[in-house]
């Protein structure tokens, strides 16, 4: 149990939400900032106090520091920040909106540290912040360098211009960084990975596999991990947080099997799959897709591969096997489903 008061950005996300409802369960008082809009539903408890802002308004996230800084004062408590909110999108219209959010929203939430004296705060990235590898059976491991901003999207580069701001505050601030892979587990509804498995049980998949790599971690053991990074992590270091890196045909196959499907029957060729991005960024053009964009296909074709040492020797993480999540999921989906 952590002896501050912990203020959560990013409260009714899909990892947030999760990491705010383990706080609460470990009976610690919890301050949680979420858009004005966001659906509470599931998350209203005793020991939550929600304050409603965005990271582009910078009056109101400084408010809801005060408010918590507030709070731990009375408590007797220093006052932790998680900084989980992000915008998650491959959408080349939304790209300036990522920036203004991830970057600039990342900068606010600096400044509000500082502002209030925070003690500590526990700044989420993501593994894409740290770019692909250039073959399938390569790693990256924890001090990898922040090669995102390498990569065409919008949401690698600014992952990793957030993460560069909040390790360049080390020496002013006591900052940790929690790196997530992609992250898989029933709660919730708008996840890529929920969207994915939906498209699985549903049989939706085309019968071949991209010829890309990712890394994967379970919703659980992502939001243990991050509260692990808060209280027990080295400031100024980045811990990963994958459980395993998978081929995409293998993963899909696992997916298809625990669904009941039949399983991808190859992989497209990397150069097929190239031809293919560029056929999907001209159609971009005339009917943008909402999710199959250009720029997610082209992530689709990279390898993203990660090993989490550093949380499992120094802070004692230990995830569950990803295949147990994947085919408890995929229960609770096919579940969801029939009813």
């Amino acid at each position: 149990m952590s002896d501050a008061l912990v203020l959560v950005t990013g409260g009714t996300g899909f990892v947030g939400a999760e990491v705010v409802r383990l706080l609460a369960a470990r009976g610690e008082e919890v301050h949680a900032l979420c858009r004005p809009a966001s659906q509470r539903t599931g998350l209203l408890h005793e020991r939550v106090t929600w304050h409603a802002a965005d990271l582009e308004d910078g009056s109101g996230l400084r408010g809801a520091a005060e408010n918590a800084a507030r709070a731990a004062r009375a408590h007797a408590k220093p006052l932790d920040v998680v900084h989980l909110a992000a915008r998650i999108s491959y959408r080349r219209r939304e790209r300036e909106l990522l920036w203004r959010v991830n970057v600039g929203g990342t900068r606010r939430v600096l400044e509000a540290c500082a502002a209030v004296g925070a003690r500590r705060l526990c700044h989420v990235s993501s593994v894409v912040a740290l770019g692909p590898v250039a073959r399938a059976d390569q790693e990256l491991d924890d001090d990898a360098p922040l090669a995102g901003g390498a990569v065409d999207s919008a949401y690698a580069r600014t992952k990793a211009e957030a993460e560069a701001l909040v390790l360049g505050a080390r020496d002013a601030l006591d900052v940790v960084v929690a790196s997530p892979a992609v992250v898989f587990g029933a709660a919730g509804s708008a996840s890529n990975s929920l969207h994915f498995l939906r498209r699985v049980l549903r049989g939706t998949l085309g019968p071949l596999s991209p010829p890309g790599s990712i890394s994967v971690v379970g919703l659980a053991d992502a939001a243990q991990g991050i509260l692990l990074v808060l209280e027990r992590g080295v400031r100024g270091r980045r811990y990963l947080l994958s459980e395993s890196a998978w081929r995409l045909h293998e993963l899909l196959t696992l997916a298809c099997r625990c669904a009941g499907r039949a399983p991808p029957r190859g992989t497209v060729p990397r150069p097929l799959w190239r031809a293919l991005v560029g056929a999907a960024a001209l159609a971009d053009r005339l009917a943008p897709s909402e999710r199959a964009t250009p720029e997610a296909l082209a992530l689709l074709g990279l390898h993203f591969r990660f090993r989490a040492r550093r949380a499992r020797t120094e802070l004692g993480w230990r995830p569950r096997p990803f295949a147990e999540i994947l085919g408890e999921t995929v229960m609770a989906l096919r579940a969801e489903e029939g009813a």
